[in-house]
C-alpha cells in the first residue's frame, strides 16, 4: 500500500462521474468539507491482496499515530489510484478502505470509492504536513499448537493408541498403520489394474502435463456413464438438488477466492495474464459458492443440494501420480448440502454416510472410516454423530485430531477407505461439515424470524471422483480374478454389453436383424463381421470382456433360442433374445444408459494404439 498524508486547514471535494467500479452513495456523500484534517490519500496495491486484513490494520495504526503527532482534529481517507502502477482489484480496494475506516474509528470520514472527484486542499506547510508511506502488513498466521494425534475409537467408547490396537479388519489395520503410524509397504511389480486400463483405453496423456489422463472410446464411455451415475446417486437421496455448471478458472483478485486458495497451500495450478492471476479450481466449491451468494434463500428452501461434476486441478507431486487414483486433473462429482443449523447438518451427514456405504456394497466392497477433526472441541461437538455411525456399521473408527490453534473452515471430515488388490488403503468417498465458507462467500438465508443467517454446508463425494470410482470398478474386477472368478465389469458400465459373432457372410443379415432388436431396447450391441475364424472372434470377445456373446451360424438362422456366453458366470446359457434383453434390463435397472461410442461393426473400427 502507498499513502500520502497531508495535514490541511481544510479539504473540499465533489464527486463528478461514476466509474464502472463506483460504490453506491447517497446525495449527502457526494460532497464534503472537512477542517483541521489529516487527509490520507491511499492506493491499495495488488500485493496487499495476499493479506488485506493485516495491511488494513497496519495502515489504520500508522494513520492514527500520524494524526496524533501533527495534532489533526479529524481524519479523511481518500482513495487515490495515482500513487501506484500496480493496483489491487476494485473489490479488495473497497474492502480495505472500509476496514481502515472501521479500525481508525472516532472522527474519521471516507471519500467515495470509484468516482471521479474535484477537490480543493489547503496544506498547512509545516515540516510534517506532507508525508509518504509504504505499508506492508505482516501476515498473522495462526500457528498450530501441538501436533497431529491419532486414536482408535472403539464401539464401547474407548480411545486406544494405534500402537496398541490389534483388532479390526485387514483394511482398518493397513489404514491405521499408514495414517497414524506412517507405515506403508512398498509396491512390488506393476499394479494389475493397469492391464485393465490398457484394455479399456484409459491412459496418461503424454502430450500434457504429468498426471493428466485421456480416454479412448471405451474408456470415455465408462467415464461418462460413471459421471451420469454420480448425478443419479445424489438425485435419489430425497434431497432437492440444483445441478449447475461453471468455469474452472477463478480470479485471485476476488477476496473469497484468494482466502479459499490459501487454505489449499502450494498444490494450486495458477495462470498469469496481463492484468490478473487466476487459480484453476481444485473442487466445485468455487463455482457453487460463487452462485449461491446471489441466491435468495429462505429457511423454507433448506436443506437443498447443489451439484456439479467439476473438472478440478491439484498439483500433485509428479512422482506420486497414479492412473485413475492420484491425478492432477480430476472430475469431482461434488454435492454441497446447504443446511439451516447443525442439527440439520448432522442429520444429512448421517444420510449421506449411509448412501456412501450403500454404493460400496453394490460393488461388493466395504469401507473403513478415517474421521478427521479440526479440534478436540469439534470431536466433543460431533461425538454423538460419530458414535451413531460406528454402531450402524458395527466398526471402530480411526480418529485424526488436527493441531489446535488453526481456524479451520470445517469441523469434521470422514474419508472412506477400501483395501485394494495391492493391500493399500485407498480413500474413495468423503463427507465434511463446513462452517466457514458461507461467511467467506457471503451465502445467507432468511430464517423464520426474518433474520439473515449463515448456513452450514456439507461437502460430499458419494462415489469419490469419477476417476477413483473407475479405479474401484477395475480393482474389484482384479480381485475377482484373484479369487478364481472371471473378471468383469457391472453390465451397466461395460462398453460392450452384447456381441454377436458371425460364422460367415451369409449370417450377416440375421446378425444385423438381431442387433437392431437388441439396440432398440437400449442395450449396447456390436457385431463381429470380420473375415476371421469364429475361434478368433470368440477369443477376442472374451478378451474385450463383453458381457454376453452369441455366435450366429446356420443353426441360429431360424432358431429363436441361442447359446449365450455369460461372462459373469463363465458359461453358456440358453435364452431367447427377449429373455436376454430382460436380463440385461434387470441388471441395469436404475442405471444410466449411453449408446456405443464407436461403430457397431468391428470391421469398421480402427485399431487403437496404447499411448503409454
Amino acid at each position: 500500500m502507498k499513502t500520502l498524508y497531508i495535514h490541511a486547514d481544510y479539504l473540499e471535494f465533489n464527486v463528478k462521474k461514476a466509474t464502472p467500479v463506483a460504490e453506491d452513495i447517497t446525495d449527502e456523500e457526494k460532497q464534503g468539507r472537512f477542517e483541521e484534517v489529516l487527509v490520507a490519500f491511499i492506493s491499495v496495491e495488488k500485493r496487499d491482496e495476499d493479506n488485506p486484513d493485516a495491511v488494513a490494520k497496519a495502515a489504520a495504526k500508522d494513520i492514527k499515530e500520524t494524526a496524533e503527532t501533527v495534532g489533526a482534529e479529524r481524519i479523511v481517507l481518500y482513495p487515490y489510484a495515482h500513487l501506484s502502477s500496480s493496483l489491487s482489484s476494485p473489490s479488495v480496494g473497497k474492502d480495505v478502505m472500509r476496514k481502515i475506516e472501521k479500525l481508525v474509528g472516532g472522527d474519521v470520514h471516507r471519500v467515495p470509492f470509484g468516482w471521479y472527484k474535484a477537490f480543493k486542499i489547503s496544506c498547512k506547510g509545516h515540516p510534517l504536513s506532507e508525508l509518504s508511506r509504504e505499508i506492508t502488513g505482516e501476515e498473522e498466521v495462526s500457528k498450530p499448537e501441538g501436533k497431529d494425534e491419532h486414536f482408535v475409537y472403539t464401539l464401547d467408547g474407548k480411545m486406544i493408541n494405534p500402537e496398541d490396537f490389534k483388532d479390526g479388519t485387514e483394511c482398518f489395520q493397513i489404514m491405521m498403520k499408514k495414517e497414524a503410524l506412517h507405515e506403508e509397504s512398498k509396491l512390488s511389480g506393476e499394479p494389475k489394474y493397469l492391464r485393465l486400463c490398457k484394455k479399456f483405453g484409459i491412459q496418461w496423456e503424454s502430450m500434457s502435463d504429468a498426471g493428466h489422463m485421456s480416454f479412448s472410446p471405451k474408456g470415455a464411455l465408462i467415464f461418462d456413464l460413471c459421471s451420469d451415475y454420480s448425478w443419479q446417486t445424489v438425485n435419489s437421496t430425497g434431497l432437492p438438488v440444483y445441478t449447475v455448471k461453471g468455469t474452472n478458472m477463478f480470479n485471485l483478485d476476488e477476496g473469497p477466492v484468494a482466502e479459499h486458495a490459501k487454505l489449499f497451500g502450494d498444490r494450486l495450478y495458477k495462470i498469469e495474464t496481463e492484468k490478473h492471476s487466476y487459480v484453476l479450481r481444485y473442487a466445485a466449491c468455487h463455482q457453487q459458492f460463487a452462485m449461491m451468494r446471489n441466491w435468495n434463500m429462505s429457511y423454507k428452501n433448506l436443506p437443498f443440494g447443489a451439484f456439479e461434476v467439476a473438472d478440478s486441478y491439484r498439483l500433485e507431486q509428479s512422482g506420486e501420480t497414479m492412473l485413475c487414483f492420484r491425478t492432477r486433473r480430476m472430475n469431482m462429482p461434488d454435492l454441497h448440502v446447504v443446511c439451516n443449523g447443525m442439527d440439520a447438518a448432522e442429520e444429512w451427514f448421517e444420510k449421506l454416510d449411509e448412501r456412501i456405504y450403500q454404493e460400496a456394497e453394490k460393488l461388493g466392497r466395504d469401507y473403513e472410516m478415517l474421521v478427521n477433526f479440526s479440534s478436540k472441541d469439534a470431536f466433543e461437538q460431533h461425538k454423538g454423530l460419530i458414535s451413531n455411525l460406528m454402531k450402524k456399521h458395527n466398526k471402530p473408527a480411526l480418529l485424526h485430531f488436527y493441531p489446535e490453534g488453526i481456524n479451520y473452515y470445517w469441523t469434521v471430515n470422514i474419508e472412506y477407505h477400501i483395501l485394494d488388490d495391492m493391500k493399500r488403503a485407498r480413500e474413495i468417498g468423503t463427507v465434511q461439515i463446513d462452517i466457514g465458507n458461507a461467511h467467506r462467500f457471503g451465502i445467507r438465508y432468511v430464517d423464520e424470524k426474518g433474520k439473515e443467517e449463515y448456513p452450514i454446508i456439507l461437502h460430499c463425494a458419494v462415489i469419490g471422483t469419477i476417476e477413483r470410482y473407475i479405479y474401484t470398478l477395475l480393482d474389484t474386477a482384479v480381485q475377482m480374478e484373484a479369487s478364481g472368478k472371471v473378471g468383469c465389469l457391472p453390465v451397466w458400465v461395460n462398453p460392450e454389453q452384447v456381441r454377436l459373432l458371425t460364422v460367415s457372410d451369409v449370417h450377416q443379415k440375421r446378425a444385423n436383424e438381431l442387433a437392431d432388436t437388441i439396440q432398440s431396447n437400449s442395450v449396447r450391441v456390436s457385431v463381429d463381421d470380420r473375415s476371421i475364424t469364429v475361434g478368433k472372434k470368440v477369443r477376442q470377445a472374451k478378451q474385450d470382456w463383453c458381457s454376453y456373446v452369441i455366435v450366429i451360424g446356420d443353426n441360429e438362422l431360424e432358431s429363436d433360442s441361442f447359446d449365450v456366453y455369460v461372462r459373469s458366470e463363465d458359461k453358456n446359457v440358453k435364452m431367447t433374445i427377449p429373455e436376454l434383453i430382460e436380463r440385461i434390463k434387470g441388471e441395469c435397472a436404475n442405471k444410466p444408459f449411453r449408446p456405443l461410442y464407436m461403430p457397431r461393426d468391428l470391421s469398421r473400427r480402427v485399431d487403437f494404439v496404447d499411448q503409454a
